[in-house]
């Protein structure tokens, strides 16, 4: 794969270099003019800058009658055959690792005139989108994978002088860019629409695999604005597809990766949540990966005492693990209980499971879990519940201020985008996702990753 940026007074100048050294089967990676020279800006010529890329090897051209599609960058236009996402993703990870010097130039330092080149490469590349979209509605056929640049990226304002006045100019700078930045979002959104219109037989995409999964379609299309054009419509499967999913979670989803004990001290966490969700069973997992996998002295302490089978579980947990369990009854006698466990690196409560309508067992749980201002509140919840009743369970539960959630039985349902619908944009973190009943196997700490792993199984 050759990889080369070219640079001219125009694009056509540039694009004739590229056609010369490259040939016609060369792909277009990047575009974007920009001034250099002059003095502060006095005298600057403009340069069209062109990163152009080659397989080394002729790719063997499929039939099908697919057809080319012309990428439109003002003054000129270039045809632009297809290619395969295997050599574009390569291209791109090269073009990537080529260039850091280059991107950090034109990142411009926070200057004034970064962001007024940022806003000019906006505006291009809103051009550019506004024609491919109009291309491809005409032609109604394409290949999606051409074009992979991501957008231009928000450049700050420069500070500048001048009191109120400059204040007001640079306020409407950034609102500049940020207007522009949504459009570009719309328009990769809608071009993503229109090449899924596209895909060949048998192709799962990361579209259509979140779809499955029931993820919101608000979500969904914060998902194709922010990525980069075409990257929704990766193959589910692929490494790049989850690598484009984990980074959007990691921006829009909390994780806890799981309980973090603290350096000093003894570190207290509580499992509460509705009947039935599996928080005993999930309290044992727990228990069993810190004290078999991580040697760490812990002790249980149960306040279910309204199911004695319960008491009974957690006891022949607590027994094969070799764990204390003390029962206790009252707010007091968990004071006295904590007391007891002071020594301990890890206490873990697990409670009586109560229906979000019911204001007396609510009460009754937060008067329980005032006895310790330093208890650590794990909401447990089932991956089996609506979208409509988890919210509700979320909103109900917030009396007694929840630190984390704990999503269970995800082997249990067909479909887990619930999990993202509820903690999408929410500060409260996801710290473990369980998926059976295997003690302590099937419990995993909750990472951007491992919720992908979940959203894109089959």
């Amino acid at each position: 794969m050759q990889i080369k940026v070219y640079k001219a007074a125009s694009m056509k100048e540039a694009m004739e270099q590229v056609k010369a050294e490259l040939g016609a089967d060369a792909v277009i990676l990047h575009t974007k003019k920009y001034r250099e020279g002059g003095i502060l800006g006095i005298g600057a010529r403009e340069v069209v800058e062109v990163t152009a890329a080659l397989e080394d090897a002729p790719a063997e051209k499929k039939s099908g009658g697919r057809k080319r599609v012309d990428i439109v960058s003002a003054p000129g236009k270039e045809s632009v055959p297809p290619v395969t996402p295997a050599q574009t993703s390569q291209a791109l990870r090269q073009y990537r690792q080529a260039q850091p010097a280059a991107q950090a130039e034109d990142a411009g330092e926070g200057t004034l005139k970064a962001a007024r080149q940022a806003a000019e490469e906006k505006r291009a590349a809103k051009q550019r989108f506004d024609a491919l979209v109009e291309s491809l509605a005409q032609q109604g056929n394409t290949n999606p994978h051409i074009i992979k640049a991501d957008a231009p990226q928000e450049q700050p304002a420069a500070p500048r002088q001048g009191g109120t006045d400059g204040s007001a100019m640079q306020t409407e700078d950034a609102e500049k860019i940020k207007s522009l930045e949504a459009e570009l979002s719309q328009m990769k959104s809608l071009l993503a629409q229109v090449m899924a219109k596209d895909q060949p037989d048998g192709v799962r995409t990361l579209q259509m695999a979140l779809k499955e999964q029931e993820v919101d379609a608000v979500i969904l299309k914060e998902l194709a604005g922010s990525a980069a054009a075409g990257e929704t419509l990766l193959d589910s499967l692929t490494p790049e597809a989850h690598d484009v999913l984990e980074k959007f979670l990691s921006a829009h989803v909390k994780f806890s990766d799981g309980i973090r004990l603290n350096p000093h001290g003894v570190r207290i966490v509580a499992l509460i949540g509705a009947t039935g969700v599996g928080k005993t069973t999930t309290l044992a997992k727990i228990a069993a990966r810190f004290v078999l996998e991580q040697g760490i002295d812990a002790a249980l302490i149960t306040a279910d005492t309204y199911r004695i089978s319960a008491v009974e579980q957690l006891k022949t947990y607590s027994d094969i693990i070799g764990l204390p369990l003390e029962i206790v009854y009252s707010p007091q006698e968990l004071q006295t209980a904590l007391h007891k466990f002071r020594q301990k690196d890890l206490v873990l409560i697990d409670t009586a499971g109560r229906s979000q309508h019911n204001e007396f067992q609510m009460k009754e749980l937060v008067d329980f879990l005032a006895a310790n201002p330093h208890i650590e509140r794990h909401l447990v919840m089932s991956a089996t519940t609506k979208d409509r009743d988890a919210a509700d369970i979320l909103e109900k539960f917030s009396v007694c201020a929840p630190d984390r959630v704990i999503f269970t039985k995800t082997d249990e349902t067909a479909s887990v985008g619930m999990l993202l619908n509820l903690l999408y944009g929410k500060e409260l973190a996801l710290s473990f996702l369980t998926n059976g009943q295997s003690v302590p196997d099937d419990i995993v700490p909750a990472t951007p990753a491992a919720l992908a792993d979940v959203l894109l199984r089959e």
